[in-house]
């Protein structure tokens, strides 16, 4: 499932990478990092959009895996 995730928003990714050209554009200006080119934003920048969109899907189910993992046993050791 959460493979499925991570690939269902891939053309969310590409699309909102997109329409951040202007902000690329802004950081190779800026900083110099290489942002833009003759066929769109560089691959980090699908990255840099991917990866927090990914996080934020899994995060969840990641918080409840942890609450339930570090979550004691109930009930008395001596019965």
């Amino acid at each position: 499932m959460r493979l499925g995730l991570a690939v269902a928003v891939l053309p969310v990714a590409l699309a909102v990478t997109l329409m951040l050209y202007p902000v690329w554009s802004w950081v190779e200006r800026t900083t110099g990092i290489e942002s833009v080119g003759h066929s769109g934003p560089a691959s980090w920048c699908y990255l840099a959009v991917w990866v927090p969109m990914v996080t934020a899907l899994l995060l969840p189910a990641m918080w409840r895996l942890a609450k339930a993992l570090l979550r004691k046993p109930h009930g008395h050791a001596g019965t």
